[in-house]
């Protein structure tokens, strides 16, 4: 009997991973801890770097203490997003700044997977001793483009949109090829119009993944409207935004998270020429959509 040998191909996503390093006052361990893990990826090229916080807020608490911890969360999350910004901006990985002392960017190392989801779990084990699968699982959505309420969101309103004609579901999710090796999913496309659909956060926990979401889909709007222009084609992008959390019962901090992230949003979105649609509900993102169908 002959035994069959299958050579595996080499993997197909290729970043550089650096940890920020963070000083804490008062730390119990009375030392540097990786706090933030910076991803700048190589191959596919346009992927859209990453920034996330190595640890959960139980493991933070167990660091500084309780009553600390709150504010600790709040310095964390505005560091990775800074650091997170720059990054989207062109900034090299080694040249990345964090905004506040008692943070400093470490060196860089190579980590390569087979999916931006194996690449990002290989940069945490290798460089944090706090990062748990468990906690980045959350963010990244297991290899999941949209988080939790974008996804349960977009299915409606594609529903929505979709109900007296079945063909414009193929508008969804459309797939653009950027080389051999790599491509591209926009949440709506069709003709010049470009799309991508991102939610307001309800609490300061889902800001940061909503918050990137909304950052790396402006990133990949911008890529995508690149690539047709270049083939003198016209392409209209667009942020369309699920602020349904804005007419819920939020509390002041969560509405003023909710409302700061929309601020955000809007200005970046006029930055790059792009067009934001805010649809307090699927019904509401349908019309929007049957305005730019028809």
């Amino acid at each position: 009997m002959s035994s069959a040998t299958t050579s595996l191909a080499p993997p197909s996503h290729t970043a550089r991973a650096a940890p920020v390093f963070w000083e804490p006052n008062g730390a119990r361990f009375g030392e540097r801890l990786v706090a933030i893990i910076l991803v700048h990826f190589e191959k596919p090229e346009l992927v859209a770097p990453l920034s996330y916080i190595a640890f959960s807020d139980t493991q933070l608490r167990a660091l500084v203490g309780k009553e600390r911890a709150r504010s600790a969360s709040g310095i964390l999350e505005h560091a990775s997003s800074f650091c997170h910004q720059q990054l989207l901006t062109g900034v090299p990985l080694t040249e990345v700044i964090p905004p506040f002392e008692g943070f400093s960017v470490g060196e860089s190392v190579r980590v390569r997977g087979y999916s931006t989801t194996q690449v990002m779990d290989t940069a945490i084990r290798t460089l944090s001793a706090f990062g748990t699968r468990n906690y980045y699982e959350e963010v990244a959505e297991l290899e999941g483009r949209n988080s939790l309420p974008t996804r349960a969101f977009l299915k409606s309103l594609q529903r929505q949109f979709s109900q007296r004609d079945e063909s414009r579901k193929t508008r969804f999710n459309k797939t653009f090829a950027l080389d051999s090796t790599s491509e591209m999913t926009i949440d709506y496309a069709h003709h010049q119009h470009l799309v991508q659909v991102t939610s307001l956060p309800i609490s300061a926990h889902h800001s940061v993944t909503l918050q990137k979401e909304a950052e790396s889909k402006l990133f990949e709007l911008d890529i995508a409207a690149d690539i047709i222009r270049q083939a003198s084609a016209r392409a209209r992008p667009a942020l369309l935004v699920n602020t349904a959390p804005l007419n819920s019962d939020l509390d002041a901090e969560a509405r003023g998270y909710a409302e700061s992230l929309l601020q955000r949003l809007t200005l970046m979105s006029e930055k790059k020429n792009m067009v934001i649609m805010p649809a307090p509900s699927p019904e509401a993102a349908a019309e929007i959509l049957e305005g730019l169908a028809a």
